[in-house]
């Protein structure tokens, strides 16, 4: 195993050597004043990648103890830094320091956080702050192998915030050991800890640790996303012990506890299979298949909650809902629910429905950073309408930012439209329903919960929230009140409660794709939004978890979530309701 340097010393020494390095760092300061820095990653990736990177600070009341450079790595909520923070802040809480506070500083905003999880032999702390900040997170879902030479550009940010980049080149270490194949340094000179490395076509390629004037030492970006899967995994664990316990009472004859549902088995899937369904294959014995599309949610059609929707309603709803996938030749991209909507009678010159679903259907996960469009484009769309006979389907429009997309289908018999319902997301605690079909059993499924004032960690801030729970599954489906109105469309959130964009919305991004074509269409904003970039909509992608790999939930989150106490949720954060 591979010895990693530890940063430590004393803490004033190290300031002092930060400051000096500081002033002789020749990286640009200023957005486009220096064009060479930038230049082999355009304005609009620039401006990406100066949002991925923020000021650390370790306070005692207002004297400054340390300071380095941080990671976005979820929505604006969590940052990765250097272990450097962890002991500075560990040797200060033994000195008695009673004022001791981490400040995160990003582009003139100052936000308080907290030391939510360390690693002290890869040398890194997760720090994670309370409210959000206009961040664009780090890459993580993959990533790329990077050659030596490969041009980048080093990322870093001085107390103040001032933004420090620096370019160089991938190295490999000149030792030529038995290890030297898996280590490579890169050419920027910079003072500046913990800032991320990219490549110049904006891929996370890791965070740099131990800065030199000739080369720096960095760690690389598939340490880092294995690490973070097994801090953010612990819940996920939880909740699957608690379901092999609930088939078990099943299995026995027991009753199954509050708020689990039986899932019927989908037997042992072979590795092409799995390729078939876009699933990557397994490394290892006993490993458990997370975040498919085929995980149900709430009550199955006729059970549950669908016995207090009523009749009419039901009838509604088995009518309207849909699933839809996509697929790049042979293998499945993504699989999502949609309803029909009555959206300006016929298309084309066939008799056609139109449906309404997630962008994230067609939606490149990676753009803008693997320099390809912003759609996957020659992909074959599938629909599972109730008649349980599929028909392929046709992209007609789509808006990304608000993740919206339109698909026609041939027409079918007896299907019911969508009643769009404003105004209700204004009443707090109103009763809803999410609704959404799994597309390998077209199973139609309904999880009930109400209206509430929460936010999340989405781009999006015109997302509202229910404490309805769906899975990945519902994405796209709609959210209904108990009367079968229309009030929204769901998105996913694997912690608590789901997002939806909410009827009145809808309506206008629907007018916008009537009157508007084309660059008008991307650059559509519904009144009051002032967002300037791209909204990004990630969805967890289906890996193998091994047992005991920890959950995306702080220890203070499980906490609460186990003491049964009333919760709110704000940014991404889970509170007690006081």
């Amino acid at each position: 195993m591979l010895a990693t340097k530890r940063v430590g010393g004393d803490l004033t020494r190290s300031l002092d050597e930060s400051k000096r390095t500081r002033s002789s760092v020749s990286g640009d300061l200023d957005w486009y004043s220096k064009q060479d820095v930038w230049s082999g990653l355009g304005k609009e990736g620039a401006l990406r990648l100066s949002k991925s990177v923020v000021s650390l600070a370790l306070y005692d009341g207002d004297t400054l103890l340390f300071s380095s450079s941080g990671i976005a790595v979820e929505c604006g909520m969590r940052f990765l830094t250097s272990a450097s923070l962890f002991r500075a802040l560990n040797n200060n809480t033994a000195k008695k320091h009673d004022y001791l506070k981490i400040e995160v500083r990003h582009e003139g905003k100052v936000v308080t956080g907290f030391l939510e999880e360390y690693d002290l032999d890869l040398e890194i702390v997760v720090v994670k702050i309370k409210s959000t900040l206009d961040v664009h997170p780090v890459f993580l879902y993959h990533w790329s192998q990077f050659m030596p030479y490969c041009d980048v550009v080093s990322l870093g940010r001085d107390t103040s915030g001032k933004l420090i980049a620096i370019t160089g080149k991938l190295t490999r270490d000149s030792s030529r050991s038995r290890e030297s194949e898996y280590i490579m340094f890169s050419s920027c000179k910079l003072s500046e800890v913990s800032g991320p490395l990219f490549s110049y076509r904006g891929k996370f390629v890791g965070m740099n640790l131990i800065p030199s004037t000739k080369k720096s030492f960095f760690l690389p970006a598939s340490l880092i996303i294995a690490r973070l899967q097994h801090f953010w995994t612990y819940q996920e664990r939880n909740v699957f012990l608690t379901r092999v316990k609930d088939l078990k009472a099943v299995r026995a004859g027991e009753k199954l506890t509050e708020g689990t549902h039986y899932l019927p088995p989908e037997g042992a899937l072979d590795k092409d299979h799995l390729e078939v369904l876009g699933y990557p294959r397994p490394t290892g014995s006993g490993m458990t298949l997370v975040n498919t599309f085929e995980e149900y949610f709430g009550d199955v059609y006729c059970s549950g909650v669908w016995k207090e929707l009523g009749k009419r309603v039901c009838r509604k709803m088995r009518r309207s809902v849909v699933s839809l996938a996509s697929f790049n030749g042979d293998t499945r991209f993504f699989a999502c629910s949609g309803i029909f909507i009555d959206w300006g009678g016929k298309y084309g010159d066939d008799e056609c429905q139109t449906i309404l679903t997630s962008a994230c259907l067609v939606r490149n996960p990676d753009y803008p950073y693997d320099g390809e469009g912003e759609i996957v484009e020659g992909l074959r769309i599938e629909v599972w309408p109730p008649s349980k006979k599929r028909r392929e389907g046709t992209l007609i429009h789509y808006n990304l930012q608000y993740n919206v997309a339109l698909v026609s289908v041939q027409e079918f018999c007896a299907v019911s439209h969508a009643i769009f319902k404003d105004g209700l997301v204004n009443r707090p605690s109103k009763l809803v329903a999410a609704v959404g079909r799994c597309f390998k059993s077209s199973d139609l499924m309904a999880s009930s919960g109400k209206l509430v004032p929460w936010s999340g960690p989405f781009d999006c801030k015109r997302l509202c929230y229910s404490t309805c729970r769906i899975t990945k599954a519902g994405i796209g489906g709609p959210l209904v009140d108990y009367d079968g109105n229309f009030i929204g469309m769901n998105f996913y959130d694997r912690k608590v409660g789901t997002p939806f964009l909410s009827c009145g919305d809808i309506v206008h991004i629907l007018d916008c794709f009537k009157t508007r074509t084309g660059a008008e269409i991307d650059s559509f904003r519904i009144d009051g939004d002032g967002s300037v970039s791209l909204n990004r909509w990630p969805v967890p992608s289906p890996y193998w978890r091994c047992p005991g790999d920890p959950d995306g939930f702080c220890e203070y989150e499980r906490a609460i979530l186990g003491s049964n106490r009333q919760i709110k949720y704000l940014g991404g954060s889970i509170r007690v309701c006081k």
